[in-house]
C-alpha cells in the first residue's frame, strides 16, 4: 500500500522530465504509475474474510504522526477503483490531447493528484488524512487551471480551491477534536466510546460534515463542481468518477462508524443529500453543454450517495457501496463519450448536434449503455442500485421516497436528453465530418460501459465487490442482495412511477425549458459567491488605497505612532519593574556609539546613497554586538542580511524618483520629532519591561540537552537543527523566496526572449489544428 501511494509521486517527477521528450507517450508512463494500486486486487479479493493489513512507517513519534496505511475492504476497493480509472484516463489522454499540450506538466499534475487520492483512502492516520485531503485540493486546483490562459479555467480553479480550502480548515479542526476525544490519531485505534462521551463529539461531527459537503459538492457548496469541467476531459472523468468529488463521500462512509450513532448525523446528511439529488438533477436537465450536464449529474449522484451513507445503517451502506461502483463505471464512460463527441465535431453544445449514431455507431452503443445505467433502466447496474436506493428510502417514510422518486425522474430525463445528440436528423457544426474515434478513445469508454452492463446482467459480480467492504463498513449482517428481479415490490412500483414521470419530462421538454427559465432564482450559490468575492476585492482595494497609497512620510508617522502606542500599552499593563542588566563589558561601548552614530547619520545625510551607507552602520554594529556577546551565528546572519538589504536598496534606486525636500511647516516638524521620540521611548520601555521572567528560563534546558540529546557542542547549531528544525525549514523557505524575488528584481527591465502566445486551443480536435 505504501508503494501504491508513493509510486505515483515518484512517477510524477519522472513524467515531468519525460514530458518534453516523449510527448503524448508520457501517458503510458502515467498509466504505469497506477500499477501498484492495481496490484492490490488480490488483497481486495481476499476480503472480507482476511484481516486488514497495516503498514506503518514511523515519522514524527512525538506528534503521533505516522505514515500508516490500512488495507480494509472499503479502502482497498476505493484504491483499486482509483487505479482502474486512473489507468484508463491516462491511456485515453494519449489519444485525446493535442500535440501542443505540455505533457510533462499535465501528467505530473495528474499523478500527484492520483497519489494524493490513494493516500487519502488508504491512510489510517488522522493527521496524514488531512494532509492528503489538502493535497487533493491543491493538485485539483492545478489540473482545473491547467489551461490558465482561459478565464473560465482560472475562475473554476480558484472557486474549487476556495470551497475546498474552507472544508480543509473544518477537517483540520475536526481531526484535532477527534484525536483529543478518541485518544489517538489512528483511525483504527480510536476509543469511539470516549469520543462519543466527550465534549468534542458534536463540534467534530459538524466540522466533519462541513468538510464532506464542500468536497463532495453538496448544497449549498455545489457551485464549484460544474466549473471544474474546465479541466481536460480525461481529468474530468478521473475527478468525477473515482477521486476528488467522492472524497467527501469516503469521509462520510468512514466517519459514519464514529458519528453514525448520533441522530444529528443522519438528520443533517440525508435531507441535504436528497435536496442535492433533486437540485442537481434539475440543473442538469437545463444544461446545453454536455460536460456541464454531466457535471450537474455528478452533483445529483453524489447527493444520492450521501443520503444512503448518511442513513448510517447496514442497508444504507450496502446500497451506497453498490451504487458507488455503478456510478464510477457509467460516469467515467460518459465523460469519455463526451470527449469523443468533442473530438469529432469540435463542439459539446446539444443544439448543434444530432443523429451522430450513424457516424459514431460504436460510441453510440457505449453511450447508450452508460446513459441507461445512469437512468436506472434494466438490465444495467444502475437499475439494481437504484432499486436499493428506493428500498432504503421507503424504510425512512413517504416524504423520503417521494423526494427520491422526483430526483430519479429528473435523472431519467437528463440521461435521455444526453442521448439526443445521437438521435434524429444528422447535425454537426459546419466543416465537421464526424467519424468513429480511434481505439485509444473508444476502448476505455467501451470497457467501462460493458462493466456497467456486467453489473446488471451478472449482479453477483457487483455484489461480490460490494461485499468486500462489509467488514470495514459494518454491514455484514445485512441480508439484502443484488438482483434484477425481486418480484413486484414497492421499490419496483416506485421505479415504474419514476419512468412514467421521466417520460413525461422528456415528452414535455420544451415546456420544461420554459418552466426552468421562469423558475430561475435571482439569488443562487454562484451569485452569493461572486458577491462575497467582489466585496472582499472592494474592501481590500479600499484598505490598500487608505494605507499603502499614503505618502511615505504619513506611512512612517503611522508606523512610529503604532510603535509608541504598543510600547506605552505594554508598560501600562506590565508591572513597572525594570530588572538590572548587570555590568556591561566596556567592549560594547564603541559598538553602542557606532549604532547611535548610524542613527544620527541617517538624520543628517542629504543624499540617498549616503543614507544607505550610514544605515549600514547600524546593521554592521548589530553584527558586532552579536559577536561581542559570543553569538557568531547571529553575527554572520546579520552580516548577510545587511549585505542583501544594501543591494536591494541600490537596485530599487534605479526605479525611484530623485530625492526631494518635502514641504514641512514648523509645527509639522515639531510633531514629527515628538512622534519619533515617543516611538523610541515606547520601544525602549517595551524591551525593558519584557526583560523579566514569568516562568523559569528554559536556557539551562537547552544547555544541558544540546549535548545529551542532540550530540552537539554548539548550542545554537543544535537549536536550529534539532529543537527548532521546522522553524529553520520555514526560515530557509523564506530565504529562498527572498532570493527568487531578488533574482526577479535583478532581471527586471532586461530584454528577454519573446514569449509565445498561450495555446488556447489545446483541447480542440487534433485534426482541425494546423
Amino acid at each position: 500500500m505504501t508503494v501504491a501511494v508513493f509510486f505515483p509521486f515518484l512517477m510524477a517527477a519522472l513524467a515531468a522530465w519525460l514530458g518534453p521528450r516523449l510527448g503524448r507517450r508520457t501517458g503510458y508512463v502515467a498509466a504505469a504509475a497506477f500499477l501498484p494500486a492495481l496490484l492490490l486486487i488480490p488483497d481486495l479479493l481476499r476480503m472480507p474474510g482476511a484481516a486488514p493489513a497495516l503498514e506503518v512507517t514511523r515519522w514524527v513519534p512525538t506528534l503521533d504522526l505516522d505514515l500508516a496505511f490500512r488495507g480494509d475492504g472499503f479502502s482497498l476497493l476505493f484504491a483499486v477503483l482509483i487505479g482502474v480509472i486512473g489507468t484508463l484516463a491516462s491511456l485515453y489522454s494519449v489519444a485525446y490531447l493535442s500535440e501542443r499540450e505540455r505533457f510533462g506538466r499535465f501528467y505530473s499534475y495528474l499523478l500527484l493528484f492520483g497519489g494524493s487520492m490513494l493516500g487519502l483512502v488508504l491512510t489510517d492516520n488522522l493527521v496524514a488524512l488531512f494532509g492528503f485531503w489538502e493535497m487533493t485540493s491543491v493538485t485539483s486546483f492545478l489540473l482545473i487551471g491547467l489551461w490558465h490562459t482561459r478565464s473560465a479555467a482560472r475562475d473554476g480553479a480558484v472557486k474549487a480551491f476556495l470551497v475546498s480550502a474552507l472544508g480543509g480548515l473544518a477537517l483540520l479542526a475536526a481531526v484535532a477534536l477527534i484525536a483529543l476525544g478518541g485518544g489517538s490519531t489512528s483511525l483504527s485505534a480510536l476509543d469511539v466510546g470516549a469520543l462519543r462521551e466527550s465534549a468534542y463529539f458534536t463540534p467534530a461531527l459538524l466540522l466533519t460534515l462541513l468538510a464532506a459537503f464542500t468536497k463532495s459538492a453538496q448544497l449549498p457548496f455545489h457551485l464549484w463542481l460544474p466549473t471544474a469541467m474546465e479541466a481536460p476531459t480525461p481529468v474530468s472523468a478521473f475527478l468525477h468518477s473515482a477521486t476528488m468529488v467522492k472524497a467527501g463521500v469516503v469521509l462520510v462512509a468512514k466517519f459514519g462508524l464514529l458519528f453514525g450513532g448520533a441522530a444529528l448525523w443522519s438528520a443533517i446528511i440525508v435531507p441535504v443529500g436528497l435536496a442535492t439529488l433533486v437540485w442537481g438533477s434539475w440543473l442538469a436537465l437545463r444544461q446545453t453543454d454536455l460536460k456541464a450536464l454531466l457535471a450537474y449529474s455528478t452533483v445529483s449522484q453524489l447527493g444520492l450517495l450521501m443520503s444512503l451513507y448518511g442513513l448510517a445503517d447496514a442497508e444504507g451502506r450496502f446500497s451506497a457501496t453498490a451504487h458507488l461502483l455503478n456510478h464510477a463505471a457509467f460516469k467515467a464512460a460518459l465523460f469519455f463519450v463526451v470527449g469523443i463527441i468533442d473530438h469529432e465535431t469540435g463542439t459539446r453544445e446539444l443544439p448543434l448536434l444530432g443523429g451522430l449514431r450513424r457516424a459514431l455507431p460504436v460510441t453510440f452503443a457505449v453511450a447508450l449503455l452508460a446513459a441507461l445505467s445512469m437512468a436506472g433502466l434494466p438490465p444495467l447496474g444502475g437499475f439494481i442500485s437504484k432499486e436499493l436506493f428506493f428500498e432504503a428510502m421507503l424504510h425512512q417514510g413517504p416524504l423520503f421516497i417521494a423526494v427520491a422518486v422526483v430526483g430519479s425522474a429528473l435523472t431519467f430525463a437528463y440521461s435521455l436528453r444526453l442521448l439526443r445528440v445521437f438521435l434524429g436528423t444528422p447535425r454537426a457544426p459546419a466543416g465537421a465530418e464526424p467519424h468513429e474515434a480511434p481505439p485509444g478513445l473508444t476502448l476505455p469508454a467501451a470497457g467501462l460501459a460493458l462493466t456497467a452492463l456486467a453489473f446488471g446482467v451478472l449482479p453477483g459480480t457487483a455484489e461480490a465487490l460490494t461485499r468486500t467492504a462489509q467488514s470495514a463498513l459494518n454491514f455484514a449482517d445485512y441480508d439484502g442482495y443484488l438482483s434484477l428481479w425481486h418480484g413486484v415490490t414497492p421499490a419496483l412500483l416506485a421505479t415504474l412511477l419514476t419512468w412514467a414521470l421521466g417520460a413525461v419530462l422528456v415528452w414535455q421538454a420544451r415546456g420544461m425549458e420554459t418552466l426552468g427559465r421562469r423558475l430561475t432564482p435571482r439569488v443562487n450559490a454562484n451569485t452569493v459567491y461572486y458577491g462575497l468575492t467582489q466585496t472582499v476585492n472592494v474592501f481590500s482595494s479600499w484598505l490598500i488605497a487608505r494605507t499603502q497609497g499614503l505618502p511615505l512620510p504619513d506611512q512612517l508617522r503611522i508606523m512610529l505612532a503604532a510603535a509608541a502606542l504598543m510600547g506605552g500599552y505594554a508598560v501600562w499593563r506590565a508591572p513597572q519593574v525594570f530588572y538590572p542588566f548587570g555590568e556591561l563589558p566596556l567592549g560594547v561601548l564603541p559598538i553602542a556609539a557606532l549604532l547611535v552614530a548610524g542613527a544620527v547619520g541617517v538624520l543628517l545625510s542629504r543624499g540617498r546613497l549616503t543614507a544607505v551607507i550610514v544605515t549600514g552602520l547600524t546593521g554592521f554594529g548589530s553584527a558586532a554586538a552579536f559577536l561581542a556577546f559570543r553569538a557568531p551565528d547571529l553575527a554572520l546572519t546579520q552580516l548577510l542580511v545587511e549585505a542583501v538589504t544594501v543591494i536591494l536598496f541600490l537596485l530599487a534606486f534605479r526605479y525611484l524618483p530623485g530625492v526631494r525636500d518635502l514641504p514641512r511647516t514648523r509645527w509639522r516638524y515639531v510633531f514629527d520629532v515628538a512622534v519619533a521620540g515617543l516611538a523610541g521611548v515606547g520601544i525602549t520601555l517595551l524591551v525593558l519591561s519584557s526583560v523579566r521572567f514569568l516562568a523559569p528560563p528554559i536556557s539551562p534546558y537547552y544547555l544541558e540537552y544540546s549535548y545529551k540529546g542532540g550530540g552537539g557542542k554548539n548550542v545554537v547549531n543544535v537549536l536550529l537543527v534539532d529543537f527548532r528544525g521546522f522553524d529553520t525549514l520555514g526560515e530557509i523557505t523564506v530565504v529562498g523566496m527572498v532570493a527568487l524575488a531578488v533574482l526577479s528584481l535583478v532581471r527586471l527591465g532586461k530584454p528577454g526572449r519573446p514569449r509565445r502566445a498561450p495555446d488556447d486551443t489545446a483541447e480542440l480536435p487534433a485534426r482541425r489544428r494546423p
